[in-house]
């Protein structure tokens, strides 16, 4: 810690001279780390009342050292083989990179210069580089400040008159300390999260794993016994052929457990996700200059996430995790030549997948995602072994088959019901990343950004598929232009499904029980009960999205001090619909 003060010091009295009278207590603190540091970063937002300027903003020191913390590790390798062995050749590498020209040999050499920088080190020094200035920036220095800043802290620590072992001994005393800081929430949207629309994939996962998953099982394991009996107990003919028939069919309603399963599998095991990712994909650290620019913009939105290449082009860019609080992206070469073709539209890509981090959505969907894959693959699934057998055995003369045509209805409705919700789930995740590339860079970007799509490679089952999955690209265009009712229309989107889901499973139950003999009085009254008895069911999923909509403004602070109630209406006009839907539950 003692270290680090006397360098602070040293540091504060060439970078920030009227922070220099608490400079070495600044630098103890921050590598002390724990509640010392934090105390460094602590930029108020609640302060006494009475109290002088409680949201003043930090210092540049800290700042500073973070960005020198966060550094250290490519400066440590720099120097790590030897190959420059007196600051006067680092020194004169800096400045030349200072000023953008080569270093003459003449004023490089020393008894252990190199005759000429080794291709590797120069990266690891020009990643230094642009580690700090990014870093900088995050911390709300203008550009131009960031990088004087930062040629003015590597001259500091590289100044002949210090040695390469102090030198050494300083770095290795910050890396010794903790990692450096998250950088503060303003660079993703401002101060609030307002752009983001409720945790509705998540909502979904957790009310299905706690009710929707016991309940598929138990209609399932019911529906199979009767099935079973009728198999068993029946004589050769009809009877038994119609319930081989519905016992194949009724396995596809197994397939949203297997949906919900499969994603559990995939949150408890990110690691080996990624791993697979990675084989798969062929992405690689790259140090190639458009793969270090695109890394320096991530960096400086959220420096948790790490850049990896490919040479594919079946998509430009796509997050997936690394572990429980690591997240890599992706960035594949469509994006590569959208970055030097039309820098905004390739950083509203990268600020999309940003967000699905920033939602934590990364562990749900994303590359290798077990939600997405299977999501997809329902429909197949449910055409092949639920609704194929059915029809086979009415086209072919079945003696049931008014009966069994009131059975696929039924296990259509099934389908329907418990389809709809993960797919607008899915829909509402992408549109609410969308609503952070819009914010920072326009609705303009973005839509630019969306034409990229329609040039990928893919046939056209490829594409249908990906609308169980991606709103159609239309939606998001009318979606980033404000032309769905802004705001109110996404808030009202996920209580609007609950409703078109239970009229869609109306519409099909009410042919489905006439179809059994029951005259259109009696079907009415059957469709009726079983709403009622639905919505009892699904209590917690509509009184859930109720809560959730009322409290989301609070918690992402989405009031202004200009209009308090402006961004709480559309959330408390949508919270009527669940509302209603649950108080309908307890006719």
């Amino acid at each position: 810690m003692e270290l680090v003060g006397a360098w602070s010091r040293r540091i504060a009295e060439r970078l920030t001279p009227h922070e220099i009278d608490f400079a070495a207590e600044v630098g103890s603190a921050y590598a002390e780390g724990g509640e010392r540091r934090r105390r460094l970063f602590a930029t108020g937002g609640g302060g006494e009342t009475g109290g002088f300027a409680p949201g003043a903003e930090i210092g540049e020191l800290p700042a500073i050292l973070d960005a020198l913390r966060a550094a250290a590790d490519h400066l440590h390798a720099f120097l790590a083989d030897g190959l420059i062995g007196n600051t006067l050749a680092v020194y004169a590498l800096i400045q030349a990179r200072r000023s953008g020209t080569t270093p003459s040999r003449e004023r490089t050499a020393g008894p252990s210069a190199p005759a000429e920088l080794n291709p590797g080190q120069g990266r690891l020094l020009d990643q230094a580089i642009a580690v700090l200035t990014e870093r900088l920036i995050a911390y709300g220095l203008s550009r131009e400040r960031a990088e004087q800043q930062t040629y003015r802290l590597l001259e500091t620590v590289f100044e002949p008159g210090n040695t390469l072992e102090e030198i050494q001994a300083l770095l290795a005393a910050l890396l010794a300390t903790d990692p450096a800081q998250l950088l503060p929430e303003p660079r993703l949207g401002g101060r609030t999260r307002s752009w983001m629309l409720p945790p509705w994939l998540w909502f979904y996962l957790i009310a299905y794993l706690l009710v929707g998953v016991p309940w598929l099982v138990g209609d399932w394991t019911r529906q199979a016994t009767d099935y079973w009996t009728l198999i068993t107990n029946s004589p050769v003919g009809v009877a038994r052929t119609a319930g081989i028939v519905l016992g194949a069919a009724s396995i596809a309603q197994l397939f949203p457990v297997l949906i919900l399963l499969g994603t559990v599998a995939s949150l408890l095991l990110p690691g080996y996700r990624g791993k697979r990712v990675e084989r798969r994909h062929g992405l690689r650290a790259s140090d190639n200059p458009v793969i270090e620019e695109i890394a320096a913009f991530v960096r400086r939105q959220d420096p948790s996430i790490e850049i990896r290449f490919s040479e594919s082009t079946r998509m430009p860019a796509r997050v997936y995790p690394m572990g429980w609080k690591k997240a890599r992206i992706a960035v594949f070469l469509p994006l590569t030549v959208l970055w030097r073709a039309d820098r905004e539209a390739a950083e509203a890509v990268l600020l999309h997948e940003i967000a699905h981090r920033r939602q934590l959505d990364h562990h749900v969907v994303g590359l290798a995602s077990p939600f997405t894959w299977l999501v997809r693959a329902w429909g197949p699934v449910f055409v092949l072994v639920g609704l194929l057998p059915i029809t086979l055995y009415v086209v072919l003369g079945g003696a049931a088959g008014r009966l069994m045509t009131g059975q696929l209805l039924v296990h259509t409705a099934v389908v329907a019901r418990m389809l709809l919700l993960p797919v607008m789930a899915l829909w509402l995740a992408e549109l609410s990343a969308d609503r952070l590339a819009v914010r920072q860079r326009g609705p303009d970007a973005l839509i630019r950004a969306l034409a990229l799509e329609r040039t990928l490679p893919g046939g056209r089952l490829s594409r249908a598929g990906r609308v169980l999955t991606h709103p159609p690209a239309a939606l998001r265009r009318k979606a980033a232009g404000g032309r769905l009712c802004g705001l109110t229309g996404l808030a009202v989107a996920w209580p609007a499904t609950l409703v078109a889901r239970l009229a869609l499973v109306s519409a099909l139950a009410l042919p489905a029980f006439m179809l059994t003999g029951e005259d259109i009085g009696a079907a009415i009254a059957h469709v009726l009960r079983s709403i009622v008895d639905g919505l009892a069911f699904d209590r917690l999923l509509v009184g859930g999205s109720a809560v959730l909509l009322v409290v989301w403004p609070w918690i992402v602070r989405t009031r202004h001090a200009g209009d308090r109630n402006s961004q709480l209406a559309p959330y408390a006009l949508a919270a009527v619909l669940p509302l209603a839907l649950y108080m309908t539950s307890f006719i």
